[in-house]
């Protein structure tokens, strides 16, 4: 297994490597940047989140398609829109696993949420620990944890459905159910960190160093070549596992590394097997045991 020091290096060159600006195009936060209100990217953030799961172009389709009944101000729309007419806005509304309906559960949520609280975060806030501020980094996580669940918990109990369909259950996860959860993590990552061209920065109160890892199949394939994982299954203990070991390459902000590693697989650098093509100049290929 490649040392710390010699891995931290090579994953900061990965860094270095990834055309940030010119990647995002290629990212669902891409779409989310081009509002300009913070509160608009904020329900943007967590509309485009929920959907990233499948090919980068055919889901930046469907956030787009999402995303344009609410207008150029998603925030005020939700704010003012009655709530049964935000259920009217998706009727033909198709992907993979989610539909208009599920869809119109989540604006239904928000559309409460933000005349109730005024904002996503302020919901978040709501669900922390009223216990000391914490004083280490899996401290933190666990008040993390434990808001971000009571944030799902509360957006799906306002939802527009008497039963929690399964279509809305898998748009918003639940991290005590024990999955990676990978997508709302990706959101409290666009949350937390920054702003920095890709990750927004927009609730003070998250702490990086308490973020999860948002792990799915492809970066928990780079994540074991690395030596970063070595749990088999794929769930929230591995995705803590990463963070903590990415934790010791940069405490303060260990997932720094996560979207420079994803894009190699999403643009193609990685491809999962030994190539004389792809291999040789990737940046982290002195550390690959692949």
């Amino acid at each position: 297994m490649t040392n710390t020091h010699t891995l931290k290096a090579l994953l900061e060159e990965a860094i270095a490597d990834c055309d940030h600006l010119a990647r995002r195009d290629h990212d669902p936060v891409g779409r989310v940047w081009e509002y300009e209100r913070d509160e608009d990217r904020e329900v943007a953030a967590l509309i485009a989140s929920s959907l990233a799961y499948g090919q980068v172009k055919v889901l930046r389709d469907a956030i787009v398609e999402a995303l344009a009944p609410l207008g150029p101000h998603p925030a005020h729309t939700l704010r003012v829109t009655p709530l049964e007419d935000l259920a009217t806005l998706w009727p033909a509304f198709t992907y993979r696993m989610t539909r208009g309906e599920d869809l119109a559960d989540l604006a239904v949520a928000l559309g409460s949420t933000l005349r109730r609280e005024g904002s996503l975060g302020a919901l978040y806030d709501a669900g922390l620990p009223d216990s000391p501020h914490p004083s280490t980094h899996a401290d933190a996580r666990a008040h993390h944890l434990h808001a971000a669940s009571l944030f799902v918990t509360t957006l799906r109990e306002r939802r527009l459905r008497p039963r929690l369909a399964r279509g809305f259950r898998y748009l918003l996860p639940d991290p005590a159910d024990g999955s990676t959860c990978k997508r709302l993590h990706l959101f409290f990552r666009w949350m937390s960190r920054g702003p920095d061209g890709i990750d927004l920065g927009l609730w003070p109160s998250l702490r990086p160093d308490a973020l999860v890892m948002p792990l799915d199949t492809h970066t928990s394939r780079l994540c074991r070549y690395l030596g970063l994982l070595s749990r088999k299954s794929l769930d929230a203990r591995a995705a803590v596992e990463v963070s903590e070991r990415l934790a010791a390459l940069d405490p303060d902000d260990p997932l720094k590394y996560d979207f420079a590693l994803c894009h190699l697989g999403i643009g193609r650098r990685c491809i999962h097997r030994r190539s004389e093509e792809h291999c040789p100049g990737c940046p982290i290929e002195a550390a690959c045991t692949l």
